[in-house]
């Protein structure tokens, strides 16, 4: 499977709020090699929320995506979902 995350999408890449603590990148892509009879595979990247100074929109949802998709090219099976992440914090 070829696999796909997208932290906070709707947003420009340079404008974007989210960056995965792991090269400070917006996204991350994988090719996940799936046999039978294999374990599960599982892989945990933490983000963090850039500094409040180095971004206005503050107001606005952070939108997560994650794409999976078989292999071969626009032919192949595309699962894509999209998650909004809200908080309200008090101050």
């Amino acid at each position: 499977l070829d696999a796909e995350l997208q932290l906070d999408r709707l947003k420009p890449k340079l404008s974007r709020r989210v960056l995965l603590l792991q090269g400070h990148q917006s996204s991350w892509h994988r090719v996940l090699d799936l046999a039978p009879g294999t374990p599960p595979l599982c892989h945990n990247l933490t983000a963090y929320l850039r500094d409040e100074a180095d971004f206005k929109d503050k107001l606005s949802p952070v939108a997560l995506s994650l794409s999976l998709a078989l292999p071969g090219g626009t032919q192949g099976l595309v699962l894509y979902g999209d998650t909004l992440v809200q908080a309200q914090v008090g101050g």
